[in-house]
Formats: structure tokens, sequence, C-alpha cells
């Protein structure tokens, strides 16, 4: 039985929450290994805040390819996947890149985008089709303000279907706007698939 996918259950933690989904989408319950959950949680919301305060930065990009590499490196009866970290000028939405490979083979690509200026946030994108892309944002939203023609709130009756798509020329924007993917020096994604 595949697991429906989970919201956020803080302002803090879209990349283990995420990662979780990531997990949850390619295999069933029964084949996730309980040291894969312990290690995603494990290494993310790494960041630490004024006083001392782990996580109120939510989880660095170091965090993310290192759960990433552990990730390709742990193998258990059923559990394999891939993964690839890229950054950069890596980050690239185009037909022929390596997101749209990784969902042509089955995969999820974990993307960090833009909220604000300042807020970024990861979302899991599972397919990019009809110049729109779309994803699972774990972050518990009713409607978004001024994107109208640019991104939509989708239903997501069955638990694992996308909740969330976004225009592509709007995401692949390197401009600060809300919901893309930001100036090329400080892009990110972790491609996931699953090994046969």
């Amino acid at each position: 039985m595949h697991t429906p996918l989970h919201y956020q259950v803080s302002e803090y933690d879209c990349v283990p929450t995420a990662l979780i989904n990531a997990v949850s989408y390619l295999f069933k319950r029964k084949q996730v290994p309980p040291m894969v959950i312990r290690h995603i949680y494990l290494y993310c919301l790494d960041t630490v805040g004024r006083n001392a305060r782990f996580g109120i930065g939510g989880t660095s990009k170091y965090a993310v390819r290192l759960v990433g590499n552990w990730l390709e490196s742990y193998r258990f009866k059923n559990f394999a996947v891939r993964t690839v970290f890229l950054e950069k000028e890596g980050v690239r939405l185009d037909s022929d890149g390596p997101i749209q490979n990784c969902l042509d083979q089955g995969g999820v690509v974990l993307c960090n985008i833009r909220l604000t200026q300042k807020e970024e946030h990861y979302i899991m994108i599972t397919k990019i089709a009809d110049d729109w892309v779309h994803g699972f944002d774990s972050y518990f939203r009713t409607a978004i303000r001024g994107m109208k023609g640019h991104v939509s709130i989708l239903e997501s009756g069955d638990g694992r279907s996308p909740n969330l798509k976004i225009r592509l020329s709007w995401l692949d924007q390197p401009d600060c706007r809300r919901f893309c993917l930001g100036p090329v020096a400080q892009r990110e994604a972790l491609l996931m698939w699953r090994m046969t």
C-alpha cells in the first residue's frame, strides 16, 4: 500500500517532509525501512539561528546533499534509490535536461523555490506537461493571492496527486518573484528515482 503524502507540521520542516513524501511516492509503505525515516530527520533542520536555536532557518543545502548521498548508498531488501544533487546552472527545466529525464524515468524532483526574496521552500515535482510543472507542496494552503494564471492550487482527493501547478515559464525565472527558481547562483534540486 502506498502512503498518502504529508504536510509540514511547522514553518521549517519543508525539506524533511518533501524527502519523506518522495520516499512515500516511490515506495510502498512496507518497503520503506525505518532507518530511512530516521536518517532523514537526523540530517535535516541543521541550521542554527539566534540564541543557538537549531532548525530556525530550516535545512541547509549541505544537509540536502548529505541525505541524498546517504539514501543512494543505503540498500535494504527492495529499497534502493538513485539521487543526484543539482545546483546553479544544473537546475534546468528544458525538455532534454536532467530534471525532465528524471521525471520521464518515474522519479521525483525536490526543488527549492522562492516564496519571497528571502524565503525559500522545497516542493516535490512529479511531472512537467503542457507548459505546467505539477507537484506536491507540503505547506498546506487554501489559496495563493496575486498569482492567477501562473500558480494554481489543485484538489488532491486521493492524497497522492499533485496539489500545486506552476506555469513552466514562471517557475524558471531568475528574478526573485514568488514561486520561481530564483537566481541561478542560488538554485538547488535533488533528483530521486527508484532503482530496479
